[in-house]
C-alpha cells in the first residue's frame, strides 16, 4: 500500500449516465490461477514449469510468486493466535476460526481474505460490499527478531487514524482494486462502476506470474538478444557495452509496476509500451527532492532514468535476476561486476574503514529511505553524493544520511578534503529554484533544458517548471519542446502549456493528438479543456474526438476514488458544462466524502453562477465533517465576507490560519481581515 504521504491527484472518473462506452467486459473472478490459452506452439500449462523447470523453481520463492496468496497455514505468517494489539489505545484482535483468518477491529469481525506479500511485511486483505477489498493497516513485520520484526504494527505509526481521516483503512485512498491491484496479479480488471460505486474486479492468476512479464506468448522479456557484453577496455575503470546499442525494452517491462504512474487503461499486459498504458509522475516536489532523489514511494523507475548506468544502456536484469528477483551478488561484489574492484573498493575511494557501512557502495550511492514503517527502499539514481547541494537543492545528502550528529557543511568540506573543490554542475540547484520560482531559477532552467547530457526525464519534468515563468521564452522552449524526439520531453513541455492563451495554445498542441503515445495525447485533451470544440479546423476533428475518448476512458481508471470525478470537474469546468460539472463534484464528495477539494471546488463553482446561498451550504456540508479542516474554514471565512459578515468570517479565518499555520496566505488574510474588522467598528 501507500505512504501516509502517498496522495495523489489524478484527472479521472466519469458518469456512467453521461459516457456509455465506459461499459467494459469483464470475466467472472475467481481466486485461483485459471489456463491461458498459449498460441504458437507453447503449451497450455499455466505455469510454463514443464519446460523451464529452472526459472520456475527462482520463482516460486519471489516476492512475485507471494504478491498474493490465499490465507491458509502456510502463507500467513502473521500472528492469529489469539493475539491482542493495542495501537493508541485502540485494541485489534486477531484469532483463528476453524482454518480461518479472523480480526475484530473498531467493533467488528472481519474475515482475512487475502494475504498480500511476504517481506519485509504482510499485509492482509478484508472484502466490503460491492466488490471492494480494503487493506487492513495492523500488518505482520516479517522480518527477524534482531532487527525488530515478528510483531504486529501500524503502517502509519502508533496514532491512530481517525474514520473521517483520508487514510482510515476503509476510505477509498486504502482500496486494494484501485490502489495495489493491477501490479499484484496477472491479468486483473478493476472494473469500477461509477454509477453504483462498486467493482467487479476479475484477474487471470492472483500473483505475478510468467505472463506478467513474457506475455501469452514469451514475446517480450527474454527473446530481443543482449548477444554483445560488458567489457573493460584499456584505461577505463567500468565496463562499458561492447557492440550495438543495447537493447534496454525490458526496462519498460518492469516499469509498468516499478514505477509511480497512473493508468490509462484498465489492465495492461507485458506487450503494452509504457506510456500507451501509464502516465508516469513527473520528477518533481512533493513527490520526489528537488535534485530528484526520492521521497514519496516512487518505485525505481523514475530514479533509475536519471543514472548514467541507464545512460550507458544497462537495464534491470544486469543487476536482479529476473526470476527469483535477488541481487546476482552480494554486497560490492555486485557492483565490482562492473566497476573494478581493486579501483573502486577500497579505502583509497570510498575513504572508510574495510567491511564498514561507508565502505558499502549502497550506503553512498544508492542511500534508502523507509516506507511503510518497516520497508526500506534504496534510490536507483546512483548518484554521486553532493552534500555541497544541500543548502541549494533543499535535498539530503548521503553523508549525513549515516553521519546523523554532523551538518551538511561538515560533510562538503570532507569530500573537498578528499577529492578537491571541483564539482560538476547539478540540476538540482536549477529544479530548486525554479519549482521556488526565482529569477535566477528561470535562466538556470533554461540552461538544463537546453543540455542533452541532462537526463530526458528531468528535461521532461522541468518543463512542467516553466509554467512559473510565463512569459515569451518560455513559450518558444515549451513550442521547441513539442517537437523534441525525446517522448517524455514532449510530454513535459504538453504540460507546462496552461499559461500559453488559448488560440496559440491549439496552434502548438494540435498536432500532437497524433502523438504515437496515449500519454501525451490524453495530456493535450487536458491541455485543452477551455477550447471550443466546435470551431476545431476540420483536419483535428477526428484525432481529436479519438484522443478525447481515449481521455474519458483513462479517467476511469481512479474514478474510484474523490481526485477521479473532481479532476473531471474541472475539465468539464472549463467547457461550461455547468450541469455536468456540479454532479461529477457530487460524485466525489459521495464516494470519498474526506477529500476536500470537492467541496471548495463545487462552493467555488457555484459562486461562479452566483449562488452563494449553495456556497455556503457546501462548505458546511465538508465542516460538518471535518470541522478542523484549514482549507473548509478559509474558504467559509472568504464566503462569510463576500456576505459582508465579517465578525463570524474571522472564527474561520482564525481557525485556517492556526490549524495550519505554515500556510502564511491564510495568516496574512487573517490579520488583514482582522485590521479591517476593527477598523470598522
Amino acid at each position: 500500500m501507500m505512504s501516509k504521504n502517498l496522495i495523489t491527484l489524478t484527472m479521472v472518473s466519469i458518469t456512467a449516465f453521461a459516457i456509455s462506452f465506459f461499459l467494459l467486459s469483464s470475466v467472472s473472478p475467481s481466486y485461483s490461477s485459471i489456463t491461458l490459452n498459449l498460441e504458437n506452439g507453447h503449451t497450455d500449462n499455466p505455469n510454463c514449469a514443464s519446460c523451464h523447470i529452472d526459472q520456475w523453481s527462482d520463482w516460486e520463492g519471489s516476492h512475485h510468486a507471494k504478491s498474493m496468496q490465499v490465507p491458509n497455514e502456510e502463507n500467513i505468517l502473521g500472528d492469529f493466535d489469539d493475539k491482542e494489539v493495542i495501537i493508541d489505545g485502540h485494541v485489534s484482535h486477531f484469532y483463528k476460526n476453524g482454518d480461518e483468518f479472523w480480526v475484530r477491529t473498531e467493533d467488528n469481525e472481519h474475515k482475512i481474505e487475502f494475504a498480500f506479500g511476504i517481506d519485509p511485511l504482510q499485509q492482509y486483505l478484508i472484502a466490503m460490499e460491492d466488490g471492494k477489498f480494503q487493506t487492513l493497516p495492523l500488518s505482520w513485520d516479517s522480518r527477524p527478531v534482531a532487527v525488530g520484526g515478528q510483531r504486529w504494527f501500524h503502517i502509519y505509526g502508533e496514532d491512530y487514524i481517525q474514520p473521517n481521516d483520508r487514510l482510515h483503512w476503509q476510505q477509498p485512498l486504502q482500496n486494494w482494486n484501485g490502489m495495489c491491484a493491477d501490479c499484484h496479479s496477472s491479468g486483473l480488471k478493476r472494473d469500477f462502476d461509477p454509477q453504483n460505486n462498486s467493482f467487479n474486479t476479475s484477474w487471470d492468476e492472483i500473483n505475478v506470474g510468467c505472463v506478467s512479464c513474457h506475455g501469452v506468448n514469451n514475446d517480450v522479456m527474454g527473446t530481443k538478444s543482449r548477444s554483445d557484453a560488458w567489457v573493460f577496455t584499456e584505461n577505463s575503470y567500468s565496463a562499458t557495452w561492447a557492440g550495438l546499442k543495447p537493447d534496454q525494452s525490458e526496462i519498460e517491462v518492469c516499469a509498468g509496476c516499478h514505477s509511480r504512474r497512473e493508468p490509462l487503461t484498465d489492465g495492461f499486459g507485458a506487450t503494452d509500451r509504457y506510456l500507451d498504458a501509464f502516465l508516469p509522475t513527473s520528477i518533481l516536489t512533493p513527490e520526489y527532492f528537488s535534485d530528484g532523489q526520492i521521497k514519496d514511494e516512487d518505485y525505481v523507475w523514475g530514479s533509475f532514468l536519471q543514472s548514467k548506468m541507464y545512460a550507458e544502456g544497462v537495464i534491470c536484469s544486469d543487476c536482479h535476476d529476473p526470476h527469483s528477483l535477488k541481487i546476482k551478488a552480494d554486497g560490492n561484489n555486485m557492483c565490482t561486476t562492473c566497476h573494478q574492484a581493486s579501483h573502486f573498493d577500497n579505502i583509497t575511494h570510498h575513504k572508510h574503514a574495510d567491511l564498514s557501512t561507508g565502505s558499502e557502495c549502497v550506503s553512498c550511492h544508492m542511500p534508502a529511505r523507509t516506507y511503510m514503517g518497516v520497508d526500506d527502499r534504496r534510490d536507483h539514481s546512483f548518484r554521486i553524493p553532493r552534500p555541497d547541494l544541500n543548502h541549494v537543492s533543499n535535498s539530503p545528502d548521503a553523508c549525513t544520511n549515516c553521519h546523523e550528529d554532523k551538518e551538511p557543511e561538515w560533510a562538503a568540506n570532507q569530500i573537498e578534503d578528499w577529492f578537491g573543490a571541483t564539482r560538476s554542475p547539478h540540476y538540482g540547484i536549477a529544479m530548486n529554484l525554479a519549482s521556488l520560482g526565482t529569477p535566477e531559477g528561470e535562466w538556470k532552467l533554461d540552461e538544463i533544458l537546453k543540455d542533452e547530457t541532462v537526463p530526458e526525464i528531468i528535461r521532461g519534468s522541468g518543463h512542467e517548471l516553466l509554467s512559473n515563468y510565463p512569459n515569451f521564452n518560455s513559450y518558444n522552449t515549451i513550442s521547441t519542446g513539442l517537437k523534441s524526439n525525446e517522448a517524455l520531453v514532449r510530454l513535459g513541455a504538453v504540460k507546462a502549456s496552461s499559461f500559453i492563451p488559448i488560440k496559440e495554445r491549439e496552434k502548438i498542441l494540435l498536432p500532437l493528438l497524433n502523438d504515437e503515445f496515449r500519454a501525451i495525447r490524453t495530456e493535450v485533451v487536458r491541455a485543452l479543456a477551455d477550447m471550443d470544440q466546435e470551431l476545431v479546423s476540420q483536419i483535428f476533428k477526428d484525432p481529436y474526438k479519438k484522443a478525447k475518448d481515449e481521455f474519458l476512458i483513462a479517467q476511469k481508471q481512479a474514478s474510484w476514488r474523490g481526485e477521479g470525478p473532481y479532476n473531471l470537474g474541472l475539465f468539464f469546468g472549463a467547457q461550461n458544462e455547468v450541469i455536468l460539472t456540479e454532479s461529477l463534484y457530487l460524485q466525489s464528495i459521495k464516494i470519498d466524502p474526506y477529500f476536500t477539494a470537492s467541496y471548495i471546488n463545487l462552493a467555488d463553482h457555484y459562486r461562479g453562477i452566483g449562488n452563494e446561498k449553495s456556497t455556503l451550504k457546501t462548505l458546511d456540508r465538508g465542516l460538518a465533517l471535518m470541522p478542523e479542516n484549514a482549507d473548509l474554514n478559509f474558504s467559509k471565512g472568504l464566503s462569510l465576507i463576500r456576505q459582508s459578515r465579517g465578525k463570524e468570517a474571522l472564527y474561520h479565518l482564525e481557525k485556517a490560519a492556526k490549524v495550519a499555520p505554515e500556510n502564511t496566505r491564510y495568516t496574512y488574510i487573517y490579520e488583514v481581515a482582522k485590521k479591517q474588522l476593527d477598523e470598522d467598528k
